[in-house]
């Protein structure tokens, strides 16, 4: 096995290769081969073919053990990209704290141009603050990878800027846990007072791994001594969030799922990415309660909706961490679950290479109904926009 770095242009070239329209005699067998094996009936042969293709990719990605490159440098992004010094110590706590990984400068890039602290932010309009997926160990939130996502959201959602964060990965020597949760709350309290954005008008996001941080954000923000420092977001959209990370070390977990024939991430990556996030971490419950939230349903500082594929692995968990939230008391009108049901895994992220983008657009849209609909109750009942403006 070899830890060297793969250029995400030649990661992305090879995703649009599966979503060309072939023609020859024997790409047309191939099609119909891949339908036979992994292909839903309401899907087109080239979204059977292009899921076929990741799942051989993200296969090749993990036996190889490559690490994708991570740089503190802008590159094509320019001014987009922006460079967020962890803030002072007080601001980490509980298991954010660790003797061996320390908080770091943490990437991050906007959408679709900087927001700056002297930025007006329109009304009616929010930031999101994006957290990407991967399984911790493949992606960095810049344009070759979340153009697609980015493009989609600021377009069918009360967004006006979007900033994702590139935060550690867990296959490199200082990415196991908490470190990305430590690059996540810097970028947090970067948004809140170094740009001065108010709570009410910060959308949190995350999708897959990054929607598995999410929640860990948002347990965090309840449980920080300060939260007049620490305020939640005006709400919450979670894009196929892992549920149990821990569980994931088993490749089983994944295979032996019912909907892992028309999934295209093989039992092999999540496994890898597990296994590389928690490492030599013991599993304590204070420890449990962050990296398997379904497993520990805590009440929600503001709401949040899951987004899930009825074809996804993922897809019963995510059914069960909505049921297992609601029934916290406090949580009943919190939490809201969306289903797409002919797509697979992170629609949001995946929607421009499965040629699912119509699906990815209706799922955008419910979100940013999602965000109308909570800043209109918040705003008709006054309960907590006088604290959070």
């Amino acid at each position: 096995m070899t830890d060297c770095p793969i250029p995400g242009l030649i990661v992305i070239w090879s995703f649009s290769i599966s979503t060309t329209t072939y023609t020859s005699p024997f790409h047309c067998a191939l099609s119909m081969a891949t339908s036979r094996i992994r292909h839903d009936p309401s899907w087109s042969t080239r979204q059977g073919l292009a899921g076929a293709v990741l799942k051989l990719f993200l296969r090749t990605y993990t036996a190889c053990h490559f690490k994708w490159p991570i740089s503190l440098k802008p590159h094509h992004e320019g001014d987009r990209f922006v460079i967020i010094e962890p803030p002072t110590p007080s601001y980490y706590t509980g298991v954010a704290v660790d003797e061996e990984i320390k908080p770091e400068p943490v990437g991050a890039t906007w959408y679709p141009e900087p927001c700056t602290a002297a930025t007006s932010i329109p009304d009616g309009q929010f930031v999101v603050l994006h957290l990407h997926g991967g399984s911790y160990v493949l992606g960095d939130g810049r344009s070759s990878s979340c153009n697609f996502l980015a493009k989609t959201l600021l377009t069918h959602t009360p967004a006006s800027h979007l900033l994702c964060v590139q935060y550690r990965l867990a296959c490199y020597p200082n990415g196991r846990f908490p470190a990305q949760l430590q690059d996540t709350i810097a970028a947090y309290v970067y948004l809140l007072h170094t740009l001065q954005i108010p709570p009410s008008r910060i959308v949190l996001s995350g999708d897959s791994s990054g929607g598995h941080l999410a929640l860990a954000l948002l347990r965090y923000l309840v449980e920080y001594e300060d939260p007049s420092r620490l305020p939640p977001p005006r709400c919450s959209w979670l894009w196929s969030p892992w549920c149990d990370v821990p569980a994931a070390v088993d490749p089983e977990s994944w295979t032996q799922s019912q909907n892992y024939e028309t999934e295209y991430i093989p039992g092999s990556f999540p496994t890898w990415g597990a296994r590389q996030f928690l490492r030599d971490l013991a599993i304590t419950e204070p420890m449990e309660r962050y990296v398997a939230p379904i497993h520990h349903p805590f009440l929600l500082p503001s709401p949040a909706l899951v987004i899930t594929g009825g074809r996804e692995v993922l897809y019963p968990d995510h059914q069960e961490l909505v049921r297992q939230f609601q029934n916290r008391p406090g949580n009943e009108s919190q939490i809201e679950l969306v289903v797409e049901e002919k797509v697979p895994h992170d629609v949001l992220m995946i929607g421009w290479i499965m040629k699912f983008h119509q699906e990815a657009e209706a799922c955008a849209r419910q979100a940013g109904d999602f965000v109308r609909r909570v800043t209109s109750v918040t705003r008709s009942t006054g309960r907590g926009e006088n604290e959070q403006e």
